[in-house]
């Protein structure tokens, strides 16, 4: 997936329009346009704020990698990866859902 892709499904998964995340990052309101639809690729620094803001890696941003999570020099679990990276796709309901169903089975888990 490419660097446009994955900042439209970032911004969308936030609720976000194009000018309300050029605000947060102090940007023209036709710079996230520009970089949504190719036109532009941000600087550096840019790209930083970015995987800051949405927490994920600048090698996700840039499709180097498929895992948004920082590994800090550790390897990360398979399963734990693959599970954030479904986490990911889904909407706030789905998450809570989710977050939910965990809690519902270290109950039961703990008093069985």
């Amino acid at each position: 997936m490419n660097f446009n892709v994955r900042l439209k499904q970032l911004r969308l998964k936030n609720k976000l329009t194009q000018g309300e995340l050029a605000d947060i990052l102090g940007l023209k309101p036709t710079a996230i346009s520009n970089y949504e639809s190719e036109r532009n690729e941000p600087s550096f620094d840019k790209l930083i704020a970015l995987s800051k803001y949405f927490d994920v890696t600048c090698d996700y941003l840039l499709g180097v990698s498929d895992s948004y999570l920082p590994v800090g020099g550790e390897v990360l679990d398979k399963d734990i990866v693959e599970f954030f990276d479904l986490y990911q796709q889904l909407n706030p309901d789905s998450v809570n859902e989710i977050k939910n169903y965990a809690k519902y089975l270290i109950y039961k888990q703990e008093n069985n």
